[in-house]
C-alpha cells in the first residue's frame, strides 16, 4: 500500500521535470518571446527582452523585460509545479521509508523505485 502511494507521489515530481522541459522548449529566449509577456513590458519583441534563462528552482524559465516606464519587469514560471513537487518529494520519502519497513529485504529495490524516479527528476531539473 505504501509503495502505491510512493508511486503516486512520484508523478508530480516527474511532471515538474516535464513542465520545465516544455516551458523552456530548448531556447529560453524564444520561449519568453512566444510565451506570456507582462502587460507593462515595453514591447513583446526580441529587442525588449533583456535576459532569459532556464531555472532550476523554481523549475521553469526566467524572463526579464524592459518596462514601458523605463524599469525592468520580470516573469518567472514554475512556482506551482515546484511547490507541488517539493511536497510530493516529502511524501515519496515518507512512503518509501514505510514501504521498506513493511517489505522483506529482497524486495528492497522495488520499494526504492519511486524514490529513485523522484531523484532522477530532480537531477534532470538541476542539470
Amino acid at each position: 500500500m505504501y509503495f502505491v502511494f510512493a508511486c503516486l507521489g512520484a508523478l508530480p515530481v516527474l511532471a515538474m521535470a516535464i513542465y520545465q522541459y516544455f516551458s523552456v522548449a530548448g531556447n529560453a529566449a524564444y520561449a519568453c518571446i512566444t510565451g506570456t509577456v507582462p502587460a507593462d513590458a515595453a514591447a513583446p519583441q526580441e529587442t525588449s527582452l533583456l535576459a532569459s534563462s532556464k531555472t532550476a528552482f523554481p523549475a521553469g524559465r526566467y524572463c526579464e523585460w524592459e518596462s514601458s516606464s523605463g524599469g525592468i519587469t520580470t516573469y518567472q514560471t514554475g512556482w506551482i509545479t515546484t511547490i507541488l513537487a517539493c511536497v510530493a518529494t516529502i511524501l515519496v520519502v515518507l512512503m518509501t521509508i514505510l514501504a521498506i519497513r513493511e517489505r522483506s529485504p529482497r524486495k528492497l529495490f522495488v520499494a526504492l523505485i519511486p524514490a529513485l524516479l523522484a531523484l532522477v527528476a530532480w537531477v534532470t531539473v538541476f542539470v
